[in-house]
């Protein structure tokens, strides 16, 4: 009889276990539905209010502002003819032969007078770095407007 009482009460002690555990899991899902349903809320309102559905739809109206620039006519000065040899891996280089206009305010035409010999080197420097490949047809054109 011994045995059958201390088996009864292994018995006993493992359901009071399990509906513990039951009670602990059912507890746990609970938290989690919860917490997961609050998130998505949360996250839900965050990104309509960070992409501006909040005010439109509570009928917020944030000021309009704009700034209106007056920077006078451009003109364009034209720098001296460039005659520039391309990198290449030939013997014979190709060049490129060509005048450069540039388009800039009335008021920096004298500042670009005075560093104009920085600016040609500066083109130089970076049209010599260029491969005749690169600067055919319509990418090559574009690619040369800097």
């Amino acid at each position: 009889m011994g045995r059958v009482s201390l088996w009864a009460k292994k018995l006993k002690t493992n359901q009071k276990r399990r509906k513990k555990t039951k009670k602990k899991s059912k507890f746990t899902l609970a938290l989690i539905i919860v917490s997961a349903t609050f998130f998505i809320i949360s996250a839900g309102g965050g990104l309509s209010y960070y992409m501006g559905w909040v005010d439109s739809i509570m009928g917020w109206e944030r000021p309009q502002s704009s700034a209106q620039l007056s920077l006078g006519k451009p003109v364009f000065f034209p720098l001296p003819e460039i005659r520039v040899d391309l990198k290449t891996n030939e013997c014979r280089a190709p060049f490129l032969h060509t005048v450069i206009h540039v388009q800039l305010s009335p008021d920096d035409v004298s500042r670009l007078e005075d560093n104009q010999d920085l600016v040609m080197d500066g083109i130089l420097t970076h049209l010599r770095g260029q491969e005749r490949q690169h600067l055919v047809g319509k990418e090559g054109s574009e690619r040369l407007r800097f």
